[in-house]
């Protein structure tokens, strides 16, 4: 994917999308810029929306564009005692798509990731192109469409979809509030074989302060859309809004599950993960936030039974907004075990990826069977999450078999920009 042709194609679309922004006071093909939002609807949050005005029900979109860049600084200590630093810069994610609805009913959106930054592993480099597609779905609002009174909304959809676990991943990689999402969060994730979010087919329905999601998800991967000869995922999730319980400002209380039936020659979803169970809270008052997520499930079968057997773990976040919408101070505790010695395993960035920059260095390439990190950040809002910088601080040990593989500590920053 890395040519010229795809590089230049690249980047015609950033030009293009980024002018839509640049000249808000011009028309083109009878679509009118407005400046609105709903808070039922899905283009919610954007003032680059278009309407189609030639339809008595219109068409609504707006174009996507995120880009984060980010540096990484990695000093820490292997199995063996050898101590080692490393400094990675990389184009973290570079994704862009278009979002909307028709007729009030449908709802579509597709995100593409144009950018595969490979560059600081041996001899690899920046991928540009398109790589896979973050989401790419269609949904009808069956409420709309057949005046369902009984229910506040009931929704059914096809596409690429994220299977929403952990806390952390409850948002988007532009709405997170740590540099990186912790691994055990990402242990969690129904990540297909590149890293992307799995084809679904999913019904939603929301009653009141409940709201119930079902999917089936595939583990089978296409850099496109994907079809269903491997792996298949059954998905629930359950989220009840407790404020009026509490008299806070925020108290949510959300429980997801999954079971995947698979075979081992089967391409599957979360690593191979079997299944898991996680609840999540997240509370708010004034300026202080607390999100805690808890977890089990069993890593299903694997090759290498070191890394099969179960596993849980927890992840506490206590946050505070030191200036409300501009300043945040944001902490993390993450800990995850296995029953297996290998079972649970570090994130990519970045002690593993100094250990593919250093022969010489044995971390066993991030598996252990016990993990503890804990993470300060600070996150400054220049746009609210249009525009900001997200730093922060990282320490961390992974051990194996009573063993301490891994331990030391991690700085980063990173701007994002969301369009």
């Amino acid at each position: 994917m890395d040519n010229p042709r795809n590089t230049a194609i690249v980047g015609v679309c950033a030009l293009i999308t980024l002018s839509i922004f640049l000249i808000p006071s011009q028309k083109c093909c009878a679509r009118e810029f407005i400046e609105s939002a709903s808070s039922v609807n899905p283009l919610n949050n954007s003032a680059h929306q278009f309407d189609y005005l030639e339809n008595a029900n219109p068409l609504k979109f707006k174009p996507y564009l995120a880009y984060m860049h980010q540096l990484g600084y990695v000093s820490g200590t292997d199995q063996n005692g050898r101590n080692f630093e490393d400094t990675t810069e990389e184009i973290r994610r570079f994704w862009i798509g278009i979002q909307g609805t028709f007729s009030d009913y449908l709802a579509f959106k597709a995100v593409s990731q144009i950018t595969n930054d490979r560059h600081n592993y041996p001899n690899e480099n920046r991928q540009f192109g398109h790589q896979t597609f973050r989401s790419a779905y269609i949904s009808l609002q069956v409420h709309e469409a057949f005046n369902l009174k009984i229910i506040d909304a009931f929704t059914i959809g096809y596409g690429r979809r994220s299977g929403r676990m952990a806390d952390e991943w409850q948002r988007s990689a532009t709405h997170i509030n740590t540099l990186e999402r912790s691994a055990f969060s990402n242990k969690l994730w129904l990540s297909d074989s590149k890293k992307g979010n799995p084809l679904a087919a999913w019904t939603k329905v929301k009653k009141g302060k409940h709201t119930i999601d079902l999917a089936l998800f595939s583990g089978t991967y296409n850099d496109w859309i994907g079809g269903w000869s491997d792996s298949l995922t059954y998905y629930m999730s359950w989220e009840v809004d407790l404020v009026s319980k509490t008299g806070l400002d925020k108290t949510d209380l959300w429980w997801s599950t999954y079971y995947q039936n698979a075979q081992t020659n089967e391409a599957r979803l979360a690593g191979g993960n079997q299944w898991a169970t996680t609840v999540v809270t997240r509370f708010a008052k004034g300026s202080a936030e607390l999100h805690t997520t808890v977890a089990f499930g069993d890593n299903g079968a694997k090759p290498n039974t070191n890394r099969s057997g179960s596993f849980c773990g927890t992840v506490i976040m206590p946050m505070y907004w030191i200036i409300p919408n501009k300043h945040k101070f944001v902490t993390r505790i993450q800990y995850q075990k296995s029953s297996q010695k290998e079972g649970i395993r570090l994130n990519s960035r970045y002690a593993r990826l100094a250990e593919k920059r250093d022969e010489q260095l044995e971390i066993n390439a991030g598996r252990g069977d016990s993990h503890l990190s804990y993470y300060i950040g600070y996150n400054y809002y220049i746009n609210e999450h249009n525009l900001k910088i997200v730093s922060g601080i990282k320490w961390e040990k992974l051990s194996s078999d009573g063993k301490t593989i891994y331990h030391g500590c991690t700085i980063g920053a990173g701007i994002r920009l969301l369009f």
